[in-house]
């Protein structure tokens, strides 16, 4: 079983069009379709972290060196 994730267009004819990976073999599989809405991106980020939303990842909420520098004082008392 191979997963992968993409966005497509649903047609007016509520037709979509699944472009496959090339290590799909020919013959008979099974498709499990799972439709999530997707809000148009953003033409151009304005900062770093909204790109990182365009992926799906998590919004930056700590700076990751002074949380590591936090967590190293804590060791030190």
């Amino acid at each position: 079983m191979e997963t992968f994730r993409t966005v497509v267009s649903v047609s007016r004819e509520r037709k979509i069009e699944i472009p496959l990976p090339d290590n799909v073999q020919p013959g008979l599989v099974e498709v499990v379709v799972v439709l999530q809405p997707v809000s148009p991106a953003p033409e151009t980020p304005q900062h770093p972290s909204e790109r990182l939303d365009l992926f799906g990842f998590l919004p930056v909420r700590v700076e990751p060196l002074a949380f590591q520098q936090q967590l190293r004082e804590e060791w030190d008392d």
